[in-house]
């Protein structure tokens, strides 16, 4: 009697049936365990499986190499989902040897990414790839950044800030007019400036002593901010609920990020259509809201640098650069004096 031996083979028996599954793939075969039609259909996964795995010097490799670096794992969540769904936009170049990969190729990469998807996601594919080959450098798999000296794509100067401030009279109006389930969430970015993820992600347990407690999800910042009074009587008025986050959906539950987006989408498209908002509300631009304001009330950058969990000053101007510092200006050319006639008089 012939044995047959295949590695790579999970066979079981169940109701006198004998079942064989590909190990790697988990997928099942159909035909007869031992016939030619079972050693073809066997072959056609093993030959599809080496087309979908790495090859040894291509951007694949290095990429499967980043992802399971620290460099990667100790991102925080946001981070790396961004950094995986770019990696995804390039895997039609998983098979490119990396000695092909020169500073004039990703120019024309940039290029054509941004006429495709736009300047932001350009920029960003180009930065992971910059962040992949600097983990590649450190650990010999190449021996030079391509991405190095490239120039990110500008932004036109007719182009409309993304996440521009809210104006006074549309945080009113948001926080009269969105169903209950969104006001709490909405408030909560509109009071500290706090990012979307680490809004649904607050716990009751949060809120103590008066303040708002929170290590940020991006930057690993701990942010510790007064709870203002118009939050808190919103809080003290919203329904009750057994969610352990403060933010819940009308079944009770805490939101997750992809069900409140879709919400607050929808909320925001009937305002605008009713012309109670503008163009280009985004709960990103609270965060801009908060910086400006701070800015506004006379605040220094590393205040609201702090208050907004920045780790540096750059963020800071970033968050604010709208804010209107007109009144500071006048009490700068009180002492302002070029020819020095004031100090004369």
């Amino acid at each position: 009697m012939t044995v047959l031996r295949i590695k790579g083979l999970k066979r079981y028996r169940a109701k006198g049936r004998w079942y064989a599954y590909h190990r790697k793939t988990g997928i099942r075969l159909q035909s007869e365990f031992g016939t030619g039609e079972f050693i073809a259909e066997l072959a056609a996964i093993e030959r599809k499986l080496k087309t979908t795995e790495a090859l040894p010097g291509t951007l694949g490799l290095l990429f499967s190499s980043y992802r399971s670096s620290p460099a990667f794992t100790d991102l925080a969540p946001a981070s790396r989902k961004g950094y995986g769904r770019m990696m995804n936009l390039l895997k039609p170049l998983d098979a490119m040897p990396l000695v092909e990969f020169s500073s004039q190729f990703v120019a024309g990469l940039r290029d054509r990414v941004a006429t495709k998807h736009g300047r932001r996601q350009a920029n960003y594919v180009m930065a992971v790839i910059s962040v992949a080959f600097e983990h590649g450098k450190e650990h010999g798999i190449v021996s030079e950044n391509p991405v190095k000296g490239v120039k990110r794509v500008k932004r036109a100067r007719e182009a409309k800030t993304a996440n521009r401030p809210w104006t006074l009279d549309e945080c009113r109006t948001v926080i009269s007019s969105i169903p209950q389930q969104l006001r709490l969430p909405v408030a909560l970015g509109m009071f500290t400036g706090l990012r979307k993820g680490d809004v649904l992600a607050l716990t009751k347990a949060a809120i103590r002593d008066g303040r708002i407690w929170r290590r940020t999800n991006k930057t690993g910042q701990e942010v510790s901010i007064p709870v203002h009074p118009d939050l808190a009587h919103l809080l003290a008025t919203a329904p009750r609920h057994d969610a352990i986050t403060i933010a819940a959906t009308t079944k009770g539950t805490p939101w997750t990020e992809s069900g409140f987006n879709s919400s607050f989408i929808k909320a925001m498209a009937a305002l605008k259509r009713d012309g109670k908002i503008g163009d280009g509300l985004t709960f990103h631009g609270l965060r801009h809201t908060v910086g400006t304001l701070l800015v506004e009330a006379g605040y220094d950058l590393d205040t609201v640098r702090r208050w907004l969990g920045q780790k540096t000053l750059a963020m800071a101007i970033h968050y604010s650069e709208s804010a209107d510092t007109s009144d500071r200006m006048n009490q700068v050319i009180k002492k302002l004096d070029p020819l020095g006639s004031k100090s004369r008089t």
